[in-house]
């Protein structure tokens, strides 16, 4: 659910990925004199109660993916450090960004099922500022940097939510074996006094999802080790537990039928949809051949953690595992 101001566009999607299929459906609609109402065709969000509990719906529609649940927040919300990007001189993007762990209660519908969803584990995050990847494809309309960026290799991002806390992280893992980019965090449920922390550092063990023998650029399993401020190290093992989300479904890396991506006025009140096939580790199909798929491999997952220190601490939650470029035992 996405406000483009400057463009005067509000859109929404919802993907839903099962049995090797991921059911797609993107809406749109012109942003004012409405810009204070949370809905976009069929979809709504109605805050209960700021950054604790809110509620999304998606009503009847003619792509028959509905659902009606609640989010409640398990622990604080944890607001990632500013991101800037100057590119040749020109703002490129300036975001925030803030992670949640709820509680998710209700029920969902599609592809014929009903699903009563209780007590499961759901992650927001929530963005606002200038986006690196919306309104048009820029990289058609503007001057190119003079020298390329280098790819950051692997990058992971995960939210999980632990019995009776919220343990974040994100980190890009270079070619050449440095960390980049590295920031986690500690968040205790809201009934709990502990302070929040900060982790000083990570090291990671990945180990691929192999398809006819060869390692493809998907995560099965991680084994993360994060240094406490203290010099305890805490090591958790990190699971893929579900199929993979392109978020090209739901209009990233020009998704939309126009190939055009989000933050595009469209008319008034736009909607469509369609299915695409995700049975393969690393590679989408989209069946009518309308959309250049890219970032194959770029897909976000479910995810276990589990403490190998103490196994009693284990939960779900956001993973996001993707080889960029080149990295040790990949092509670039």
């Amino acid at each position: 659910f996405r406000l483009h101001a400057n463009n005067d566009v509000l859109d929404a999607f919802t993907c839903v990925s099962s049995a090797g299929r991921q059911h797609n459906v993107r809406w749109s609609r012109r942003l004012r004199p409405r810009i204070d109402d949370l809905d976009c065709g069929p979809f709504s969000v109605e805050i209960i109660e700021g950054l604790r509990t809110m509620r999304t719906r998606c009503t009847d529609n003619v792509y028959e993916i509905t659902f009606d649940l609640r989010w409640e927040g398990f622990a604080a919300p944890y607001n990632e450090d500013r991101l800037i990007s100057i590119i040749n001189g020109r703002l490129h993007s300036d975001r925030s960004n803030y992670d949640q762990c709820c509680n998710v209660t209700g029920w969902m519908e599609f592809d014929g099922r009903r699903i009563e969803v209780g007590g499961w584990t759901g992650v927001r995050d929530h963005s606002w500022g200038i986006g690196n990847n919306t309104g048009g494809l820029r990289s058609s309309a503007i001057a190119p940097a003079p020298q390329a960026s280098a790819p950051p290799g692997l990058r992971q991002w995960c939210v999980f939510r632990l019995p009776d806390k919220v343990v974040f992280w994100q980190f890009h893992h270079s070619a050449s074996g440095r960390y980049e980019k590295f920031e986690s965090h500690c968040m205790y449920a809201y009934d709990d006094d502990r302070p929040s922390f900060s982790y000083r550092s990570i090291a990671h063990d990945a180990v691929w999802v192999h398809v006819d023998g060869l390692p493809v650029r998907r995560l099965a399993s991680s084994t993360i080790s994060l240094t406490r401020p203290d010099g305890g190290v805490e090591r958790y093992l990190v699971e893929t537990i579900s199929d993979p989300v392109y978020l090209q479904g739901g209009g990233y890396f020009g998704g939309y039928h126009d190939g055009l991506g989000r933050g595009v006025y469209r008319g008034d009140d736009h909607g469509e949809g369609d299915v695409w096939d995700v049975s393969h580790p690393v590679v989408a199909h989209e069946p009518s051949g309308r959309l250049r798929l890219q970032r194959d491999s770029w897909a976000e997952t479910w995810g276990r953690c589990t403490s190998l220190d103490d196994p009693t601490q284990t939960g779900t939650g956001h993973l996001e595992c993707v080889v960029v470029g080149p990295y040790p035992g990949f092509g670039n």
